[in-house]
Formats: structure tokens, sequence, C-alpha cells
């Protein structure tokens, strides 16, 4: 019930925040361009007001039908969501500026600071559409007590929060194939959100994942919870994908541990679940999958070498890293170690609502143990 409370809370604040946000834009451009006239002030607030609403309209449209209409409105309300908040960004800094220009005794030309604040909405929204379809290779090597000899030097590549569907297709994916498989490794790790949520024909999305040239695992996300895990399962029974559902798998001494998402309004503790698994050994090296960066005192005393996690996105849009950090206590994203016990929580390779990343670049990561 406290979990149920708390996420309805944060939904509150997020759309008390996206209404505040639309409303920053509606009063700068009023206040900085100097529009006076009823008329053109109503247009202008009906276009943002529609502009604001296209998200959710097309959100729902998409869990409707899936089309060429649905996902490019998709794709063009989640942008203008991304270039509002990057517009916002700049005009805070314009008002610093007007604000102190009063303070200070000079007349800042407001028209010309609005005007290069949108031009560089414009060019810091283009930079995060291409973060955010353009991943880049995190390499790392990780240290696992006891490592049997058979996996010393061998990699283990992480991907997460691909959230195909109505923005990321399976031509992406095709990409991100090849990618994985130029690393050449000997398992591939998803671990939660493949998809999105909308009423795309799972099949047609996951078709290029049986190209990956390893064995492939799987864990389910939040997102896999909303589209219904028998329509996950089902599309997933079709491909090469070998989803660990609160099970444990023994590849030649190291264990891949997967635990499901919780359903929503659950909570699962991994010091009970995991110990009950068939097969589990507490002293052998094991890699934890599981989506959210969490229960990792819990993860520590059962004796996990190595969590893998996804989930946060580190934000996907500044400066909501700094938020995503204090709500995961700073293993929002990348490596952290403590002793034997070792994490790395990915910033992940698609994202949720705008197609875009400024606050970080989408990744795959490649892990060499050793």
């Amino acid at each position: 019930m406290k979990k149920i409370m708390l996420i309805s809370i944060v939904l509150l604040g997020i759309l008390l925040l996206y209404g505040v946000a639309h409303g920053i834009v509606f009063f700068s451009l009023v206040k900085f361009f100097g529009i006076t006239n009823l008329l053109y002030k109503n247009i202008l607030l009906s276009v943002i007001f529609f502009l604001g609403l296209s998200f959710f309209i097309s959100s729902i449209f998409g869990h409707i039908k899936d089309s060429l209409f649905t996902r490019d409105y998709y794709f063009l309300s989640g942008a203008w969501v991304g270039f509002m908040w990057n517009m916002v960004l700049f005009f805070v800094l314009v008002w610093v500026v007007v604000l102190l220009g009063q303070k200070l005794g000079f007349a800042a030309n407001q028209k010309i600071l609005a005007t290069l604040a949108i031009m560089a909405a414009c060019a810091y929204s283009a930079y995060g559409v291409w973060n955010a379809f353009n991943p880049k290779i995190t390499s790392l090597s990780v240290a696992i007590d006891d490592l049997p000899e058979e996996w010393v030097g061998k990699k283990i590549v992480q991907i997460s929060d691909l959230h195909l569907g109505n923005i990321y297709h399976a031509d992406y994916l095709t990409s991100v194939v090849e990618k994985i498989n130029a690393l050449n490794p000997d398992v591939v790790v998803i671990t939660g959100d493949l998809f999105d949520g909308s009423v795309a024909d799972l099949n047609v999305l996951l078709k290029p994942i049986d190209r990956i040239n390893a064995k492939v695992f799987f864990v389910t996300g939040n997102h896999e919870t909303f589209i219904g895990l028998d329509k996950v399962y089902a599309a997933i029974s079709l491909t090469k994908i070998i989803p660990l559902r609160d099970a444990s798998k023994n590849i030649g001494g190291l264990q891949f541990v997967g635990i499901d998402y919780p359903l929503r309004g659950n909570d699962r503790d991994i010091s009970k679940i995991i110990p009950a698994m068939a097969g589990w050994d507490q002293f052998a090296p094991s890699i934890l999958l599981i989506h959210e960066p969490v229960q990792i005192e819990n993860a520590k005393k059962i004796g996990i070498s190595l969590q893998l996690s996804g989930h946060t996105h580190r934000g996907q849009l500044f400066p909501f890293g700094f938020i995503t950090s204090l709500i995961f206590k700073g293993y929002d994203h990348g490596f952290k170690r403590d002793g034997s016990f070792a994490i790395y929580t990915s910033s992940g390779l698609g994202g949720w609502g705008p197609p875009m990343r400024t606050e970080n670049r989408s990744e795959i990561v490649e892990i060499t143990l050793k």
C-alpha cells in the first residue's frame, strides 16, 4: 500500500511539473516577444495546450492501434515534450539575465535572448535525439571471486530498457544486434523493459533478436507488466531468449539468477526468493539480473557477485539524473563495488516518452570477467 501511495504521489508531482513547465513556456513567449493581442495570446495558449495534451492522446492511440500515424504522432508528441522541457531550461536562463539586468540597471534585449534560447533548445534537442539513437559501447572488466577458469576473459553483454514499440522498432533492434555481435560476447543479458507498452506486434519487433550469436537471458521490467506477462512470454517463447523467471541457471560454475519484476503494489524480497531457487549455491559465483537497482543489501547478504540492473535511464533528460541519483542512492548508473559484491546499472538503450537523451547517451555494456 505504501508503494502504491508513493507512486501516486510521484505521478501527481510529475503531472504538476508538466503543467507548470508548459505554463512557463507560454508566459515566457508572451513576455519576451511582447505579445499583447488577446487573439494571438489565445491562439498561442491553444497550441501549447494541444501540444501538451498530445502526448497523452498519442499514448492512448498507441495502446489501441499500431499504425504509421499512431507511431509518428507518438514520436512527434514525445519530441515536443523533450523540446518543451529544454525551452524551459533556456528560458530560465533568459529570466535570470532579464532580472539581473533590472537589478543592475541595464535593459536586456528580451526578443534576441528569447530567440537565442529557442535556437539553443532546438540544437540541444537535436543532440538529445542523436544520443538516443546512437548507443555507445561501455566496456569494463569485473573481478569475481572464485570465478571458474573457463569464464576468465569471457564477455557478458548487458542491454536494458530498449522500449521496443512506438519509437524504437525492429530496425533499431537490428542495428543493436549488429553492434552486439561485433563484440563477440559469450552471453547476452536483457535486464527488463524490452518492450514499451504499445500494441505493436511483439513478434515483428523481436525478429532480429535471433541473430545474436550468443545465449540470451531475460528478466522482466515494469513495462512488461503493463503489456501483460502472458503476451510478453508468448512472444519470447518463439525466440532464442531464455527467460529467468525467479530462476537460476548454472553455466560452467557461474550462476545466472533472474528475478521477475514485481506486479503493481507487490514487494519482493530476494533474500527469500533466491535461496529457495532450485540448484542455488550461495558460495558459487553469481550474476543477478534484476530490473531496478534495488535490494543491494539483500544481494550482498546472500552472496551475489555481480548485480546487473537498468530502469533509471539515468534521468534521460537533464537535470533529472540528480533525481534518479537521490531515489536510487547513487546506484542509478554506472559501476560500484563493495568488497566481493559489484553492481552495474545501465542507462539503457531506448527511452520512454521523449525520443531523446540529454542527460546521457544510450549504451550497450560490455563486461569482461576476470
